[in-house]
């Protein structure tokens, strides 16, 4: 049999640069790792709370945005009861004056009303373009560059201006 002897400087000499290599890598490579880690994550923490906050922003524009198309449609609705008040007593009175008279001034109160309606109309399509040119700009300065920037806006453009 062979006989095993433990040659105990070596193994203090082992045991202690071990230790020293535990000591080294810990301080080094795993506070490191940790560091970084950490920084990571309040990153992507202060990430998530920028996207909250960003997504209250656009809920409220949202409310705004639909509060004004609701006070818009109102508005349409007063000056269409109004025009249309103001066509019926112009067409009784020209009843009693004349049927061919009544004919005339009817048509005329149709086409005013028409036009107030187009008024409106582009208005209503004017206002809502400033909005959402407002919510686009906000949410894309978070996210985009500028060349997608200016992407954005001539498509925007090209359809309001396919819309009129």
């Amino acid at each position: 049999m062979v006989e095993m002897k433990i040659d105990w400087s070596i193994l203090i000499i082992q045991i202690i640069t071990f230790i020293i290599g535990m000591v080294l890598i810990w301080k080094i490579f795993v506070k490191y790792f940790l560091k970084i880690l950490s920084e990571r994550a309040s990153s992507i923490k202060q990430t998530l709370s920028d996207i909250d906050k960003q997504k209250i922003e656009v809920e409220k524009l949202k409310l705004e945005y639909q509060r004004n198309l609701e006070e818009i449609d109102k508005k349409i609705q007063e000056g269409v009861r109004i025009a249309t008040k103001e066509g019926i007593e112009v067409k009784n009175e020209i009843i009693l004056k004349a049927r061919e008279e009544a004919k005339a001034i009817l048509d005329r109160a149709y086409e005013k009303i028409e036009l107030e309606k187009e008024k409106m109309l582009k208005e209503l399509r004017a206002e809502v373009a400033n909005l959402a040119v407002s919510i686009a700009e906000k949410v894309i300065k978070e996210s985009i560059n500028k060349k997608t920037q200016e992407k954005l806006i001539d498509e925007i453009l090209q359809e309001i201006g396919k819309e009129k």
